[in-house]
């Protein structure tokens, strides 16, 4: 299907999409309409987006953010220790100037903070601060971004 057909069709099932916003083929949406998508945002191939139904924890992408190929992102989780595995997940943010590398995995409840970078394979578990780069299994974050302000 083209491009323009498939983005209208998640324009219509979306909670939210901004102007500019590019959704490329193989992109996996669970629940559609818990996730908003901000203005110039691009989503490549093979990323999910696993917002929670039955907690209603929503998956939120802030403006200018760029998703790498297969990356996910899990707003949906269970308690391992409640034997009818009750829904624990949490919502995800990302803010504004965002880039989220290819196969990379953000759990329930992060933040990650406006101009961040999450490295390739990452698997990030906690929030990550504003100009902030994080890479590795799980996810460190180094302090600032290089060359921001």
């Amino acid at each position: 299907m083209p491009w323009f057909v498939r983005n209208l069709c998640f324009r219509l099932m979306l909670g939210r999409a901004g102007c500019h916003v590019f959704i490329d083929h193989d992109v996996y949406m669970k629940f559609p309409w818990l996730v908003e998508i901000g203005d110039n945002a691009s989503i490549n191939r093979g990323a999910s987006f696993y917002p929670s139904f039955f907690g209603g924890h929503r998956i939120v992408l802030g403006n200018n953010v760029r998703i790498a190929p297969g990356a996910r992102l899990h707003a949906a989780g269970h308690d391992i220790a409640d034997v009818e595995y009750q829904d624990s997940g949490g919502p995800i943010t990302v803010g504004d100037d965002v880039w989220i590398g290819a196969g990379s995995i953000i759990l329930p409840g992060v933040r990650i903070g406006a101009r961040s970078v999450v490295g390739a394979g990452a698997v990030v578990t906690r929030d990550v601060p504003p100009d902030s780069v994080a890479v590795g299994v799980p996810a460190r974050c180094r302090p600032r971004r290089p060359g921001a302000t």
